[in-house]
């Protein structure tokens, strides 16, 4: 059986800090993606069916976190991201538990949640916090757990392992189809190390491993299939997760500048983190050859690869797919360091030390805490609206943008908006299509006239076209632009776009 240590005062008060980092976090306001996220999910609980009835590009788990989040806490910033903290306590959790054995020093282990889901609440600003990459480390980390328990094992053990590897690959899976290679990394890696380390038999080793992996990856996604397949809707959905991402790539181009700016924001973040992790690299895993090391490197290089082949994406979020390993492997590097830092003579040495290692952290940690103080710790509905303006400072024009939605005087029924899905969460209306226009650059070919004919028969009693959307629609689709001009009649102009009412 695997022997997993209990939990210490020091992991305690260890995880009480996180907490008290998540805590900080709860009031920050939705990007437009997390208000997509979330309209969508409420669109699930009043009973339609997503990409049949609410249309989107993502694998469906965000949709199902943000649907379980908003029916257990509420649809809106604090209770998705009471949710999200709840998720990430555990998760840590589940770091201190299973991680122990890994350091050296049992203080250094403690600290493990500190810099991985920490260091995410520190770093993390509204364009990051709820984000597939961010919340899919903690199924990520159980698969490549029990992928490397499983190396130290034989046959029953061995095989309910590995079939909870794959099943915790298949809920991978379920938030996004291209991570698979980070799964099929960890997988290889241990065949290899059995074929080529334990000179296991080649034909024994690959059905004792393939096979409970492939029986527990193909659980969750059966259940997701069947349950599309109870709506009739598995075409739109095999066009969604196979047709569609393709075609998209096929039609883009690589966009350096936003690369760059990626790269630029994950090294500011995390340089010191990265710097201890190459110490971990070059001890643990070049002159000590560990195992689980390799595969928190095999986690990284392929998630780095993944981050760049997505060429019409390449957000600064899509880094932190890389946060668990990062922070676990500087865990490593700060564990082989530690006798050293210990036989610093001089205790100022020590905390000069310290504090050039935390300075890139804690100038976020500070931003954020006096923002919070500033506004009164974001207790009232007007103190948590300053507070989030703060951090996206066009809060404010949104909520004047819609604030004739919210009069009682106003039209009532499901709107369009092409543009921030913000507008969507602010007014409390949802979207009168299925297909969101929230990424027009991406729409293929046939996804126009179907938006057209949607509009067409949805008629919503007002339309918002963004500037730069009026811009594409009149290049792309010009018809959309005419069957508004024919219906609807402008309402109002503001700085970044026009609201049309039906006439």
């Amino acid at each position: 059986m695997i022997n997993i240590p209990r939990l210490s005062k020091i992991d305690f008060l260890v995880l009480i800090l996180v907490a008290i980092l998540g805590v900080i976090n709860l009031p920050f306001p939705f990007s437009g993606d997390q208000a997509l996220f979330t309209i969508g999910a409420l669109e699930i609980q009043q009973g339609k069916v997503l990409y049949r009835d609410f249309w989107d590009l993502k694998q469906p788990g965000i949709y199902y976190f943000y649907f379980l989040a908003g029916t257990l806490f509420g649809f809106n910033e604090i209770g998705i991201h009471i949710f999200e903290l709840i998720y990430m306590v555990l998760f840590s959790i589940i770091l201190q538990l299973t991680l122990k054995p890994y350091f050296r020093h049992q203080i250094v282990a403690s600290l493990v949640p500190l810099l991985t889901v920490g260091v995410y609440y520190i770093v993390s600003y509204h364009q990051q916090f709820t984000q597939v990459e961010g919340l899919v480390g903690f199924p990520l980390f159980l698969c490549l757990w029990l992928t490397y328990q499983s190396f130290n094992h034989e046959g029953k053990q061995r095989f309910i392992q590995l079939l909870l590897s794959g099943f915790m690959g298949g809920i991978v899976l379920i938030f996004k189809l291209i991570f698979l290679p980070v799964l099929l990394g960890f997988w290889l890696t241990i065949l290899f190390y059995s074929i080529l380390i334990k000179h296991q038999n080649i034909k024994k080793i690959v059905i004792e491993i393939c096979l409970p992996i492939f029986i527990g990856i193909i659980f969750p996604i059966l259940v997701i299939v069947s349950y599309f397949a109870s709506f009739d809707s598995l075409s739109i959905v095999y066009k969604t997760f196979f047709v569609y991402p393709s075609q998209v790539v096929a039609n883009g181009t690589f966009n350096i500048s936003k690369l760059l700016v990626g790269i630029t924001w994950f090294l500011k973040k995390f340089v010191t983190l990265i710097l201890l992790a190459l110490v971990a690299v070059n001890v643990s895993l070049r002159q000590s050859k560990n195992l689980l090391t390799l595969l928190f490197v095999v986690w990284f290089v392929f998630g780095l690869g993944l981050i760049f082949i997505q060429i019409r994406s390449l957000w600064s979020y899509h880094y932190l797919l890389l946060f668990v390993p990062t922070g676990i492997l500087a865990t490593k590097g700060l564990d082989i360091l530690w006798e050293r830092f210990k036989e610093l003579s001089s205790p100022i040495i020590k905390i000069l030390v310290t504090f050039l290692f935390l300075l890139p952290l804690l100038f976020n940690l500070k931003s954020k805490s006096v923002a919070l103080v500033q506004n009164n710790f974001a207790l009232t509905e007007n103190t948590r609206f300053k507070y989030q303006t703060v951090f996206r400072e066009d809060y404010t024009l949104l909520r004047s943008k819609v604030g004739f939605l919210l009069q009682p005087g106003s039209l009532p029924g499901e709107i369009f908006v092409a543009g921030d899905p913000s507008i969507y969460y602010l007014s409390g209306r949802t979207q009168a299509t299925s297909l969101n226009a929230w990424s027009l650059e991406f729409f293929l070919s046939e996804q126009w006239p179907q938006l057209l004919g949607e509009l067409d028969l949805s008629k919503p009693p007002y339309i918002f076209i963004s500037d730069n959307y009026q811009t594409l629609i009149k290049e792309k689709f010009p018809k959309i632009l005419e069957l508004i001009e024919k219906r609807y009649h402008i309402l109002s102009k503001t700085t970044d776009g026009i609201w049309y009412i039906i006439n």
